[in-house]
């Protein structure tokens, strides 16, 4: 029994020193350039079976999600790409469901214009009915462009995992944290050329449910998107919400970044608003995250609290404007995006 617990010790020592040992190596080998704290569980830890940045800036020539990239000193390689697009699919899909709650929306209140209820009801009923249902229709046939360019911010963001000087774009505090994106213009207006229609439309649908009887009567929600009702306000959102949580993952999840088939896709329930609740611009389904999963804490050999190496002490401010949009045009995520 001696023995055997001797044994146990020794190997429970082995464990630690070399766990130690991963620590030490990657402590040593990472660089802050490539610890971008917006991509926090994608940082290098030493080991050799995790989707991850590179420790250190380096050139490559086979990236094929970012190829704006290749031929340049970047945090990323071409092991990163699968994690790439499958957090790009998270967000894709979380869109399109968004949109499904609309289109299911549309159906109820169609069911139920086939209904006695609607026989019933009296003529300036139904023509509010029919009215929110065609503006239904109108707000819908407008989703597609506006995903598109969504989409293409999105690609834009998930690529700036790549860029090494990332502190020239963004707001610090003192703790190292980012807290801004110093998104260009740009990008605004080519994200709202696409979302500003769908916007207007979308709040005149929703306008138009409000102030029917029997549009509301479907025991169901709407998404929140008074984040499109504005420039300005989707200019707000894209720079204090989406460029700040470019991983399309709820806290709560359990991530992984191993290079198989259990990193999950995004799951969870649609954020839905009720009808007699404010408008207020969401950041659909994705809430800030301040800590890691569990499961992230212990998957990443560096410690979670570990000071950025080399970082720059103290907050910083932006030098530059960094244009999601536009890098996001240069990207292949297997989907064609809106022209700019």
């Amino acid at each position: 029994m001696a023995r055997a617990f001797a044994l146990c010790a020794v190997a429970s020592t082995s464990l630690t020193e070399s766990t130690d040992l991963l620590e030490v190596t990657a402590t040593e080998e990472a660089s802050f350039q490539c610890m971008n704290p917006l991509f926090r569980i994608q940082w290098h830890t030493g080991a050799t079976d995790l989707a991850q940045l590179l420790p250190r800036p380096s050139v490559h020539h086979d990236l094929l999600r970012c190829p704006l990239w290749n031929q340049k000193a970047s945090c990323c390689s071409a092991s990163l790409e699968p994690f790439q697009l499958r957090i790009f699919d998270a967000h894709r899909d979380r869109f399109d469901k968004q949109v499904q709650v609309l289109e299911e929306y549309l159906s109820l209140m169609l069911k139920l214009r086939s209904s006695d209820i609607f026989e019933d009801a009296v003529q300036l009923e139904q023509d509010f009915l029919d009215r929110a249902i065609d503006a239904m229709r109108s707000a819908l046939s407008h989703a597609k462009p506006c995903i598109l360019h969504l989409l293409a911010f999105v690609a834009g963001m998930v690529c700036f995992s790549c860029q090494p000087d990332w502190v020239d774009y963004v707001w610090r505090n003192p703790l190292g944290q980012v807290t801004g994106v110093n998104v260009d213009p740009n990008a605004c207006i080519y994200v709202d050329r696409g979302c500003g229609t769908f916007g207007h439309t979308v709040q005149v649908a929703y306008l138009h449910v409000m102030e029917s009887r029997l549009a509301k009567y479907p025991a169901a929600s709407l998404p929140d998107f008074s984040m499109f009702f504005s420039r300005e306000a989707l200019c707000e959102w894209l720079r204090g919400t989406l460029s700040l949580h470019p991983l399309a993952f709820q806290p709560s999840e359990v991530l992984t970044r191993r290079l198989s088939r259990e990193v999950p896709a995004a799951k969870g329930g649609i954020p839905r608003r009720q009808l007699d609740t404010p408008l207020t611009a969401a950041p659909l389904g994705n809430s800030s995250s301040t800590s890691l999963p569990q499961a992230v804490v212990q998957a990443t050999a560096i410690p979670t609290s570990l000071p950025l190496p080399q970082a720059p002490a103290g907050p910083s401010s932006p030098a530059l404007a960094f244009d999601p949009a536009r890098d996001g045009l240069a990207s292949d995520f297997r989907m064609r995006f809106a022209p700019g």
